[in-house]
């Protein structure tokens, strides 16, 4: 088992990224800022010191191209240890505590998978995100069923709201799933 220090997700998608095509600093803050992964930073007080650290840690290497303009740039691309790690970190079990606390993250996880997890464990993880959401639907509707009527109208909606946001959710992992399933049977 590979052991890394990358502890954050904005670490992780940097890496993604780089897997997709090797990318500059100034390249990696331009998709954070104009795409939905803003979310993570595109703040080049979080990226830079994000590309240090993977760089020290040997999960990217970096290389000058002096070639293309007046203005040397930097472009990284991830290593052999960072696509382990990567990988790693993308075939780990879905959990509740990761669709209660981290939502946005399966999705990112989900989003980078292309060319890193086989199509059998894409559909592993979605069986599993869509079986996760909808136990923690379920609890939710516990939840609201606990509550009583006599429980303030702004909670019981706001709850309500909640278990509408995960079931849409779920849904969307079943559709996604059923889309893998199709897909493989064609090809």
């Amino acid at each position: 088992m590979i052991r890394t220090m990358i502890a954050t997700t904005l670490g992780f998608a940097l890496l993604g990224l780089l897997h997709e095509r090797p990318r500059s600093g100034y390249d990696l803050r331009k998709v954070f800022a104009t795409t939905p992964m803003a979310h993570y930073s595109s703040s080049p007080g979080a990226i830079y010191p994000a590309l240090r650290r993977l760089q020290r840690q040997g999960l990217i290497s970096g290389s000058v191209d002096r070639s293309q303009s007046l203005r040397p740039k930097k472009t990284f691309r991830p290593t052999a240890k960072g696509i382990r790690a990567l990988k790693g970190w993308l075939s780990r079990p879905v959990t509740r505590e990761d669709v209660v606390f981290h939502l946005d993250e399966l999705l990112l996880r989900f989003s980078l998978m292309a060319g890193l997890q086989s199509r059998a464990q894409t559909r592993r993880f979605l069986k599993s995100f869509a079986r996760e959401l909808e136990a923690y639907v379920a609890e939710l509707q516990q939840q609201r069923k606990a509550l009583g009527a006599d429980a303030p109208l702004h909670g019981r909606l706001a709850l309500e709201c909640g278990a509408e946001s995960y079931r849409a959710h779920a849904r969307w992992a079943k559709r996604a799933l059923s889309r893998f399933s199709s897909k493989q049977k064609r090809q």
